[in-house]
């Protein structure tokens, strides 16, 4: 059975191993496996090579995709289905394993299950927002990232005390990894994109960690509509200085983690396993700490919002979201 990967979307540290892990699954059985280069763009285009083990092998541990990815919007065409099928046939591929996010994994397997193509959903995104998972392929990565950043700040706030220091995560509109860079870390005070906060009571908060500890630390995601005021108006605020860092894209494209990885392969055999057996329609997803298939659809898994008791530990808030210190 011929079967084909293509990513959809953005990158995330751990793609490169599925491919590996699928493609040697695959040819243990001699079936084949294709990448299509350029999502569903390349896909439509002819943009379609045979993927090896040993050609996938020396790509397992590295970030970013060994098929390039792409947001063009080419399925809402007129002639999508039509072009879609005849490259499939041409190739002989009878399903897809679909790498992407939240919205390509809620807006494209429904249309290709109404085409009748099989297709098989890897969740791929540091940000962690897919509904119906507890863990996206990534996530785990971009974390660890993020605490090698830290660690290096916190070394210098050793060395040079009396300063506040910001870090700014990715995560989309999403605050979900800036808060679990925040708890492993033990940021002083952490800011998400859903919940609003005080100004007041951020001064305060840092101008105290500066008091008892030496620095402060404050973790804030990308999605924070007033991160760049934040930043200015802190030393405004406080009277301390600030050391701002912003992560960036690098966050995205680091190395796999051991967990990243091993969850990689757990998802592949998932993958592989669930096309061979004939599914339609299915995601991979982590449920009770564990991998399993998710049989169907995920259009109508509601998303869920980062843990507010959490938040509110670690901001040192009561459930009201007043200070409880």
């Amino acid at each position: 059975m011929n079967t084909l990967m293509l990513v959809s979307g953005g990158d995330a540290p751990g793609i490169n191993a599925v491919f590996y892990h699928y493609a040697r699954a695959a040819a243990r059985d001699g079936n084949a496996v294709y990448g299509a280069r350029g999502g569903f763009a390349g896909l439509l285009n002819g943009e379609v090579s045979l993927l090896k083990p040993e050609a996938a092998a020396p790509w397992a541990g590295v970030g970013g995709s060994l098929l390039e990815s792409s947001r063009e919007p080419v399925l809402s065409s007129q002639d999508a289905e039509q072009r879609l099928k005849a490259r499939l046939d041409e190739w002989g591929i009878k399903g897809l394993v679909l790498f992407g996010g939240d919205g390509s994994l809620r807006h494209i397997p429904p249309l290709l299950e109404a085409w009748g193509v099989p297709c098989i959903g890897i969740p791929t995104t540091i940000d962690n927002d897919v509904a119906g998972t507890e863990l996206t392929l990534g996530f785990d990565s971009a974390c660890n990232f993020a605490y090698h950043v830290i660690d290096g700040m916190r070394a210098t706030a050793h060395a040079l005390p009396g300063r506040i220091f910001t870090l700014e995560t990715l995560g989309g509109d999403t605050g979900f990894l800036a808060l679990a860079v925040a708890d492993g870390a033990g940021a002083d005070v952490v800011l998400l994109p859903e919940y609003d906060y005080d100004e007041n009571w951020l001064a305060e908060r840092l101008r105290e960690a500066v008091r008892s500890r030496g620095h402060a630390l404050l973790v804030m995601s990308e999605g924070v509509k007033t991160k760049e005021t934040v930043v200015a108006n802190i030393p405004q605020w406080t009277g301390i200085r600030v050391r701002d860092t912003r992560l960036g894209h690098a966050q995205r494209g680091g190395a796999p983690s051991h967990r990243d990885r091993a969850l990689a392969a757990e998802m592949a055999r998932i993958a592989y396993a669930a096309l061979c057996d004939g599914v339609r329609a299915g995601v991979a997803v982590v449920r009770g700490g564990r991998a399993a298939l998710h049989e169907g659809l995920l259009a109508g898994i509601s998303a869920s919002a980062p843990d507010r008791v959490l938040y509110d530990f670690i901001n040192g808030l009561n459930t009201d979201g007043h200070s409880g210190n």
